[in-house]
């Protein structure tokens, strides 16, 4: 994994919420692993991907992403893993909704972390 950045005044913190067509279920989970895996090994600016599923409906997926700033975030989806997810995503994908949201506590720190 490579060094990660400080979060910045300007950095991002988001709630993906994305709705996957059933049928496209296993094929949309191969592209956000292999995004978020990519993301986390090779972009600084990007501090966490945590990706789950609804228990009751595993085809409502939140992924909680934090990038170190604005930059941070305009370079990531101008790189060519995210574009390969956008790009092959863009059919399965019912509804997407990005929410930038505030901590509450802003001194909790999240690490984010693949073995």
């Amino acid at each position: 994994m490579c060094e990660k950045l400080p979060m910045q005044s300007d950095g991002i913190v988001r709630l993906s919420k994305i709705k996957v067509n059933p049928e496209y279920i296993d094929e949309y989970m191969k592209y956000a692993v292999e995004v978020g895996t990519t993301s986390l090994e090779t972009e600084p600016g990007v501090l966490t991907m945590y990706a789950v599923a609804d228990k009751e409906n595993p085809f409502l997926i939140t992924i909680l992403e934090t990038y170190a700033s604005q930059e941070a975030y305009r370079s990531h989806i101008a790189s060519e893993h995210f574009q390969k997810y956008k790009q092959g995503t863009l059919h399965m994908v019912d509804s997407l909704q990005l929410d930038d949201v505030i901590p509450l506590n802003p001194r909790n720190k999240l690490s984010n972390f693949i073995e």
